[in-house]
């Protein structure tokens, strides 16, 4: 009846337009409503499913302590590091700010402010609402305070049943004598000794060759040198405002250095990990990556496993020979100055060189810029200092672990290495050569001696010495992938592999987090396997093997099967569907964080949608569920963060006069905020700056004896 009508209220071009439009609507609406009661059928599906309580077919523990860990003990680690339990508590003042963050940008309100210091202290910031706005903040207020009241019974009645549990894994936590960490090779739990533990460290860091011993901690002056050199460098141009932001240290601190076990080497050595976030020059290693990214150019370099395969199976010499190289030590043994050169050469290729020994004041225009380049690698690639054992240490041969720039330089230098190198590879009988950081995957003719090819590479600088591995039975392993020459075709066979120190460990079934984590595994491995296996014989192999690991892990086999089964509809889908986009306006997209609780989650999400969907239909809201942290945070074998420099705190200071106190919240380092509210150069065993000022806000006398610190 109303398309009768339609038609004759308007013309017949409209009208096939406003059909078509209401076609693509319908369907979009009809498509979201099945996909809903699919994924709804799908999790009653995993959650119906009746599974018979077995003993743990999977066991990730390994014990090279002398201590004996009891069956409750064992049991309470069984599951993974990486295994969530509730939270004993709620995190009230985060879910808040998360509320408000949601709510502030439903109702497009923002601060002019982009940091809380850019405000004055006497600056009062009033809101008017209109009651169109005030009445989405009782919606939300409701829908929050609704959800509380669930998630406070949820949580109180998950806690009680791992309360056990908790009190085995906090007394594992106390235990001075022992260390648990996970290996440096694949998901497991590892128990140490924490003498041995020590000693190994100790042994590393004993090698005077790579790091020396510090007295003093240079956070505070390496910071201050570094923003002073920054603000000079964009006052002359060299840098953008960007760039500027990105590299600018706030809040610094020093690395943390601490060690993981490699379970698949005799005595168990350690392999040391830095963790240099947050360091003073962990933003500037950023800033100079997108810089050198171009230099990273090169037709021998792979992407990922996914560019390998693609580029593996159009190989025409599956007749050759296989063979992998790999340089030991890569980033602790690029040659830096030689690096730094070619990386100065490239960049800056007119440079004539002829004031390279002048003054930075009479050097030309090239040669400055140079010269300032040079002097921002420096400090990115090898001003590192970090803790250890509440020791401070300096790292001062090679590039610095954990630095941002790492991988880049030694890419850079590598790529050098094969454009110099190649000729001489191919006529001594390479015929391709597929390159991932420092690991390589060569194809090279049946006579040619590898020997040969292992002196080319290794006689190109003293410091860098490559190893090998051949093809054993028509297979060889690189990365992730293991490539077989094949018997019933001229192509090479890919499939997936996995190292002997693979555990097969998952999040486990059990595990309190969101189930579209417990997806995520499951369907992370169908992707990789339907985009690695190149036969279907070994495809169904793999899904096998995933069905044993989920099982393992303790996942419903109908779960299991419902991911291979929709990854499989996906890909077969995307092969016979265009990519094209659909025209349309495009919303724009908001996160809003929320924490996972269980079902009361669902219902948080739920009732936001409906809100945001009501009152701003041209919002896109993404709602994601945060699990509590993992296990693993209760087992930190990193040095704690100083007090004095521990930053993104809320800080208070007690009036020596009255009962007055001021509190404050700062992204820099506590220290510099009680130096500038007047502290005493006796606090302080260092003075890396000058205090500006010797009183508190509104000109109270400060008590330095009662500082509180939260983070």
């Amino acid at each position: 009846m109303l398309d009768e009508e339609l038609k004759q209220i308007v013309s017949g071009i409209i009208y096939v337009r406003l059909r078509s439009i209401a076609e693509i609507i319908v369907n979009r609406k009809t498509e979201s409503i099945e996909i809903g009661h699919r994924n709804k059928i799908i999790g009653l599906r995993a959650d119906k499913c009746n599974r018979v309580p077995t003993q743990p077919m999977l066991d990730p523990v390994t014990n090279l302590s002398i201590y004996n860990l009891t069956y409750d003990e064992h049991t309470a680690l069984i599951n993974g590091l990486n295994h969530v339990y509730p939270s004993t508590r709620f995190d009230q003042s985060k879910f808040i700010c998360n509320i408000e963050y949601f709510y502030s940008r439903l109702i497009n309100f923002r601060t002019s402010y982009r940091h809380y210091e850019s405000k004055h202290a006497s600056e009062i910031v009033r809101h008017e609402l209109t009651s169109l706005q005030l009445g989405v903040a009782a919606e939300v207020r409701e829908a929050a305070n609704s959800y509380r009241k669930v998630a406070d019974s949820e949580l109180k009645r998950t806690v009680m049943q791992n309360r056990k549990t908790f009190g085995i894994l906090r007394s594992l936590a106390k235990n001075k004598d022992i260390i648990i960490t996970r290996p440096d090779k694949g998901r497991g739990v590892v128990v140490m000794d924490r003498s041995d533990y020590m000693q190994k460290m100790n042994a590393i860091l004993d090698d005077r060759s790579y790091f020396s011993l510090i007295d003093d901690d240079p956070t505070l002056v390496n910071e201050n040198r570094l923003i002073h050199l920054l603000l000079d460098l964009k006052r002359e141009g060299f840098i953008s405002d960007s760039e500027y932001s990105l590299a600018r240290p706030t809040g610094s601190r020093p690395a943390r250095i601490y060690g993981l076990p490699k379970l698949h080497k005799q005595d168990c050595p350690l392999r040391p990990v830095m963790s240099a976030t947050k360091t003073v020059s962990y933003g500037l290693g950023k800033m100079l990556t997108n810089c050198l990214n171009h230099l990273r150019t090169s037709r021998y370099v792979i992407k990922d496993t996914f560019d390998f395969v693609k580029k593996i199976r159009a190989s025409e010499h599956m007749e050759k020979r296989m063979v992998s190289f790999d340089v030991k030590s890569l980033f602790t043994n690029v040659p830096l100055t030689y690096t730094i050169d070619l990386i100065l050469d490239k960049m800056y290729p007119s440079c004539s060189l002829v004031c390279k020994s002048k003054q930075k004041s009479r050097l030309c225009a090239k040669c400055r810029k140079r010269r300032d380049f040079e002097t921002l690698l420096k400090i990115a690639i090898s001003e590192t200092h970090f803790i250890f054992d509440k020791k401070m240490y300096v790292q001062h041969n090679g590039v610095a672990m954990g630095a941002p720039l790492a991988p880049v330089i030694a890419d850079i230098f590598l790529s050098h290495l094969e454009e110099t190198l190649m000729d001489r590879l191919v006529k001594s009988g390479v015929c391709e050569w597929f390159r991932y950081v420092d690991d390589t995957f060569i194809l090279i003719e049946p006579n040619t001696n590898i020997n040969d090819l292992l002196n080319i590479l290794n006689t190109f600088h003293p410091s860098i010495s490559f190893t090998h591995e051949v093809e054993r039975d028509g297979s060889l392993s690189f990365l992730d992938v293991c490539v077989t020459r094949s018997l019933t075709s001229q192509k090479l066979d890919t499939t997936i592999y996995r190292k002997p120190t693979y555990t097969g460990l998952l999040i486990k079934w059990d595990s309190f987090v969101p189930l579209s984590y417990k997806k995520a595994c499951i369907v992370s491995m169908v992707q990789r396997a339907l985009a690695v296996c190149s036969t279907y014989a070994l495809l169904s192999q793999e899904f096998q093997t995933i069905r044993e690991i989920g099982q393992k892990n303790d996942y419903p086999s109908s779960f299991i099967d419902t991911r291979i089964g929709i990854g499989l509809g996906n890909y077969l889908k995307k092969l016979t569907t265009s990519n094209e986009a659909v025209a349309g306006c495009a919303k724009q997209r908001m996160y809003v964080e929320i924490p996972y609780t269980g079902t009361s989650s669902k219902m948080l999400k739920n009732k936001l949608s409906r809100i945001s969907i009501k009152h701003r239909p041209d919002l896109e809201v993404c709602f994601f569920e945060r699990p509590s942290p993992p296990v693993q945070i209760i087992f930190n074998v990193k040095d704690p963060i100083p007090k004095h420099l521990q930053a993104n705190i809320i800080y208070s200071i007690q009036c020596s006069n009255c009962g007055d106190a001021y509190v404050g919240k700062t992204e820099r380092q506590g220290i510099r905020r009680l130096w500038e509210n007047g502290a005493p150069i006796s606090l302080f065993s260092q003075k890396p700056f000058l205090p500006s000022e010797h009183t508190g806000p509104h000109d109270h006398p400060i008590q330095h004896q009662n500082q509180q610190e939260k983070e």
